[in-house]
């Protein structure tokens, strides 16, 4: 019931006490949505605080409000020194404001289209929230609603309190339902209804634990206090919501790590049944060596005799490489396969017990419900929301593949960031060769030599953030981070390489 004329009277003189003589001070806005204003003279001071976003849409009257040092904004500064000089509600309205002599601040509690208004002259001249830019329309005079409150008129409403008053709310018709007041006879209905009436304006404030306010019967916790309830409620509402919106985000954040993990292992499940049921590279080998003197440089393909099955086979080559290199690239990639498919079974193996594990957090986070503990747990775990800003900060993409982390610089400026100051001497370096183009970086496994299969990924990786990632082969440069130096006086992303080897690749990005 916060959004309610009925309780907004009870607000309003509360406040005209606290405030009137009062001056505004200070006018500003550090959060999305939220609005504080500090009004004082040399002996006190008194802080309101509106939280209107659309989930919340609340005021809290804090004793004091100590200002970040950044990341705020003043607002409404033609207001600042301008002296209370009373403050009021609308009548039958959800809304009440602010006197400042000519001009006013208009809170419209209107839940999720909650707005402050300052107003010179009945005039809105600005409003907080831009996006409800129909305010700006708003005349407040306008707003005060002329009811006739007598029997005749309940009469004419078919004895229905809340099309009489729409300003009473949902809650009061909750009520009448509560207490028989559609099922009584006319003659009964207008006493009733006087009796709504004098509970809305005498009654106690009730705290529910919802939370919420109301002014009608009830055994909770009360207070004669407006402006208690409305502290009351703030607190309360706020801590839960942001409580349960934080948890939903960890919980959320768990179940795309789950996702990203259950398409990492089909694709791979995949990717290991294509290796094991493709042809043996050693064997396409074979058949190239054996036709050699049939074969000649520059060649995309060739269809050979295949005297493993007794059919033609056709061979893809890289017509950059003689036919003899091309055998030996598929050597060197029989020996790799074994390797690599005991990679993927040992990759598979560990996303599901990440899985596992991210699972058995979810149900965990779910039990907590405390924001300390929930912080504390999310914190130990590395999930915390600076754990998670400082990750979308860093100057490098990160990926992995086959169990191996590449690093992809973002930018040029990143890219000397990464290689200089993230890359220990032994992780392998990679670059397009003789363009501009993203740096990129494989970390070391300690007493592993880097796979050539993980070369190849990394250096089409480079390949595709470069100037050549449009050709259909690209040469790429690769060395131990350890034989790269930066020049003094060269500029960002620009580096000395001393010893290096060169892969040609078809530019790709990470799948």
């Amino acid at each position: 019931m916060f959004h309610n004329y009925f309780f907004l009277k009870r607000l309003a003189p509360e406040l005209e006490a606290r405030l009137k003589g009062l001056s505004l001070l200070e006018c500003f806005s550090q959060n999305k949505d939220e609005l504080i204003l500090g009004f004082g003279d040399s002996n006190q001071s008194f802080y309101i605080r509106a939280n209107l976003d659309p989930n919340v849409s609340l005021l809290s009257f804090p004793e004091d409000f100590a200002r970040a040092g950044k990341n705020s904004v003043d607002l409404f500064s033609e207001l600042l020194d301008k002296e209370v000089t009373g403050v009021s509600v609308f009548k039958f309205e959800r809304s009440f404001q602010i006197e400042l002599g000519e001009n006013a601040l208009l809170f419209k509690m209107h839940a999720r289209r909650a707005n402050i208004l300052h107003s010179r002259n009945n005039e809105t001249v600005n409003i907080f929230r831009k996006n409800l830019s129909q305010d700006f329309e708003i005349q407040p005079t306008e707003l005060n609603q002329q009811i006739e409150i007598s029997e005749s008129a309940l009469i004419e409403h078919n004895f229905h309190p809340t099309s009489l008053i729409p300003a009473l709310g949902k809650e009061t018709k909750m009520y009448l339902d509560q207490i028989g007041y559609f099922e009584k006879q006319n003659t009964e209905k207008w006493e009733l209804f006087n009796q709504l009436l004098s509970q809305l304006e005498s009654n106690p404030i009730y705290l529910h634990d919802g939370p919420s306010i109301s002014l009608l019967n009830c055994s909770f916790e009360n207070t004669n206090s407006a402006v208690t309830a409305t502290n009351w409620l703030y607190n309360k509402t706020v801590r839960n919501f942001y409580f349960e919106k934080e948890k939903s985000q960890a919980i959320n954040k768990l179940k795309q790590k789950i996702k990203k993990s259950e398409n990492y292992i089909s694709k791979t499940q995949t990717k290991l049944q294509q290796v094991e049921n493709a042809r043996s590279p050693e064997e396409i080998a074979n058949i190239l060596m054996a036709n050699l003197n049939s074969l000649q440089t520059g060649l995309t393909k060739a269809v050979l005799h295949d005297f493993y099955t007794n059919e033609p086979i056709e061979i893809k080559l890289n017509r950059e490489l003689s036919p003899q290199k091309n055998a030996e690239n598929l050597y060197r990639k029989a020996k790799n396969r074994h390797q690599e498919i005991d990679a993927l079974k040992e990759n598979i193996a560990a996303k599901e017990k990440l899985i596992d594990k991210l699972s058995r957090q979810i149900l965990h986070i779910d039990e907590i419900s405390e924001t300390k503990e929930l912080r504390k747990y999310l914190k130990d775990r590395g999930l915390g929301q600076k754990e998670q800003v400082k990750e979308e900060h860093l100057p490098y993409h990160t990926f992995e593949y086959d169990g191996w982390q590449i690093l992809l610089g973002k930018h040029a400026k990143a890219n000397d960031e990464l290689t200089l100051k993230v890359a220990t001497k032994n992780d392998l370096w990679l670059h397009a060769k003789d363009v501009a183009g993203s740096h990129v970086v494989v970390r070391q496994k300690p007493g592993q030599n880097f796979p050539t299969h993980i070369i190849e990924k990394a250096a089409a990786l480079a390949a595709a953030n470069s100037k050549r990632k449009t050709d259909t082969l690209c040469p790429v440069i690769y060395t131990q981070k350890k034989f790269v130096r930066k020049a003094k006086g060269a500029l960002a992303g620009q580096v000395i390489v001393e010893k290096e080897e060169v892969v040609m690749v078809e530019p790709k990005g990470m799948e």
